[in-house]
């Protein structure tokens, strides 16, 4: 994995999510699949739910929803798409991995529900007239669990 591509349409659904949420954190998850050459493909983004608390610099999703959501375009998809990460913004913010975004990737690749590895977080920071994306990816532990590494992955449109 070197390169992250994202359609359009699921950036522009993210971006009008985190433009309705600013100045309060939202986010979400990232439907997609992981290319033959191994890159991540990212073709939609569900948002955070109806029951999901939004707060300055974190937000709590609606799981059971965004899990029932999952499930949908799974059917739809017949089984094409599948979970490949999440996304989240920090508004007025760096794009920077925070210590708890590093967790929570380990966490999500460490689930076995999740069937997931190298999760991908997608973060974007600034205001809504300067907002910037920028992808991670989660690639494995080390010192005993403590630290995560994690990759930067260029961001490609289609």
């Amino acid at each position: 994995m070197s390169e992250l591509w994202v359609s359009e349409a699921a950036l522009e659904d993210i971006n009008a999510e985190a433009n309705r949420a600013y100045p309060l954190e939202t986010g979400g998850v990232l439907v997609g699949y992981v290319a033959e050459n191994g890159e991540p493909v990212v073709f939609g983004a569900i948002g955070p739910g109806p029951a999901a608390v939004h707060q300055r610099q974190r937000f709590t999703p609606d799981h059971v929803w965004q899990c029932q959501q999952l499930d949908a375009v799974f059917a739809k998809s017949s089984s094409g798409l599948v979970y490949v990460g999440d996304w989240h913004t920090h508004p007025d913010g760096s794009t920077r991995m925070s210590w708890l975004d590093h967790r929570t990737l380990r966490a999500i690749a460490k689930h076995p529900q999740a069937k997931t590895p190298n999760p991908l977080m997608l973060i974007g920071g600034g205001s809504p007239q300067s907002r910037v994306w920028t992808g991670h990816c989660y690639r494995r532990h080390r010192l005993l669990g403590l630290l995560t590494e994690c990759d930067q992955l260029p961001l490609h449109l289609f």
